[in-house]
């Protein structure tokens, strides 16, 4: 939902902004003109992106457009006295060019999952809703507030507005003509063509804050000075004019700082939050009991229903992860699994609400499969016991997970033949017997223990062993 709200913002904030401010020096502003020319606007252009093949020379072209009416609305802008019509032409050809870019990246094929109306198309359709509501909304009040202002400011924010929106464009233009081969490929342009779109995301937060200087002007032009003559009048009529002045501007920037804070809201939500990938929980260290055993309590906190973490080290160093969740929830009905995939790796699983995640290829696990083999379900520890009110796991069963992950932590690890301390990362020599990893401080002992392991085999994993507890 948040991904097509915040789309909606990015895409038409700087458009609104800008006509925003052009509408500011028209007489007569059309407002149904405007909003129907709009719709049909933004509903061709998405509709040309959906239903042309795609290609990068329909990207070159509408890109190309973009700038073009642009930068041609801008000079109209400065140049001479705006006409609505004029400004309304400008206008639905700009949205028309912004709706096929947005297009480009909205996913709008994605709304639902299914062909019939369900929970994530009635979101998802919300946010679109939303997103033009609140960018709607932001173009009428920069309208008024801008009004207001000078000329001189009014020019000055849609130059610089124009500016940031062309950057972007240019990055779309140079990458397509890079594709096409009309451009050659060089590092420069290269450079210059990731900076501006890997930034795509600041350029809304950029037109908030013209949003931002608006308001500013308006209260140091208008409100701050009425603020002031208020003590210069004397009859009761001349202060309820100069009153109702200062509420009629303190009104329209109430709403003004409304909607920047539910843009805002709404950006930083998608970039701090939504939009980060999902993550494993951290792990809780668990080591071996006298029994070589690890043994965990079955407490209220474990029959939740949620997916518990934990990890092993290895006497080589190596991290072995696991996790315990109760498949029917209160009812001990454990699923005990290596946090790792036959398919995907030890890359883990991560729960979003009641849905168990695999972090390398999105699929949902059905959480009462959790402890079977087969598929992307984890991969399950082949022994374990529920027994006195505790989970307990053996080494060997933990060792047999060995092979599933690859995270190697720095330990301290005993050179079989000599008995000498050394770290396991900074080993030259290591040899593996046994399905264990041994470590050695030379050749001389590497060697030595190659020729006869079972000789020095079992008191290294006894010491070692006591070096992991």
């Amino acid at each position: 939902m948040s991904f097509y709200l915040s789309q909606v913002i990015s895409l038409f904030l700087i458009p609104a902004i800008f006509f925003g401010i052009l509408w500011s020096r028209v007489e007569f502003r059309f407002y149904k003109i405007q909003f129907w020319s709009s719709f049909c606007a933004i509903f061709v252009g998405a509709a040309c992106f959906i239903y042309l093949p795609y290609g990068q020379v329909h990207i070159l072209i509408a890109s190309g457009l973009y700038a073009a009416v642009l930068f041609l609305a801008l000079l109209y802008g400065v140049m001479l006295r705006p006409s609505g019509s004029v400004v309304i032409a400008f206008q639905a050809m700009v949205l028309l060019c912004a709706s096929f870019m947005w297009a480009k990246i909205a996913k709008l094929s994605m709304l639902s999952a299914t062909n019939v109306i369900n929970t994530d198309f009635i979101l998802n359709g919300s946010a679109l809703v939303a997103g033009f509501f609140l960018i709607v909304w932001c173009q009428v009040i920069t309208t008024k507030i801008m009004s207001f202002l000078s000329s001189g400011l009014n020019r000055t924010m849609t130059c610089v507005l124009v500016l940031i929106a062309l950057l972007p464009l240019s990055g779309e233009i140079m990458l397509s003509a890079i594709k096409l081969q009309i451009l050659g490929l060089t590092q420069g342009l290269l450079s210059y063509v990731s900076k501006v779109t890997n930034f795509y995301w600041v350029y809304p937060y950029c037109a908030l804050v013209f949003g931002l200087i608006g308001m500013t002007a308006l209260f140091l032009s208008q409100v701050r000075p009425l603020r002031l003559a208020k003590a210069g009048f004397t009859s009761a009529l001349e202060r309820r004019k100069n009153q109702a002045k200062i509420n009629r501007f303190n009104g329209i920037l109430k709403q003004y700082g409304f909607i920047i804070i539910l843009i805002l809201s709404s950006l930083l939500y998608w970039d701090l939050v939504a939009s980060q990938p999902l993550r494993r929980s951290p792990a809780t260290r668990i080591e071996l009991m006298a029994d070589q055993r690890v043994h965990i309590p079955v407490n209220e906190t474990l029959v939740d229903g949620k997916l518990h973490r934990y990890e092993w080290v290895a006497s080589d160093g190596k991290v072995v992860r696991f996790f315990i969740i109760d498949r029917y929830p209160g009812e001990k009905k454990f699923g005990v699994v290596f946090d790792a995939c036959m398919l995907c790796g030890d890359a883990g699983y991560t729960q979003v609400g009641d849905q168990v995640i695999c972090l390398a290829c999105g699929v949902h696990i059905f959480i009462p499969s959790i402890g079977k083999p087969g598929g992307c379900n984890p991969i399950p520890i082949p022994k374990w016991t529920l027994h006195n009110n505790e989970i307990t796991i053996s080494k060997k069963m933990l060792e047999s997970g060995l092979q599933y992950f690859s995270e190697v932590l720095e330990i301290t690890v005993t050179d079989p033949v000599n008995g000498e301390e050394l770290s396991n990362k900074d080993a030259d020599h290591t040899y593996q017997f046994g399905g264990k990893t041994y470590f050695f401080t030379s050749e001389a002992t590497y060697e030595a223990f190659r020729a006869e392991p079972w000789k020095y085999a079992d008191s290294a994993a006894i010491n070692n062993d006591e070096e992991g507890e």
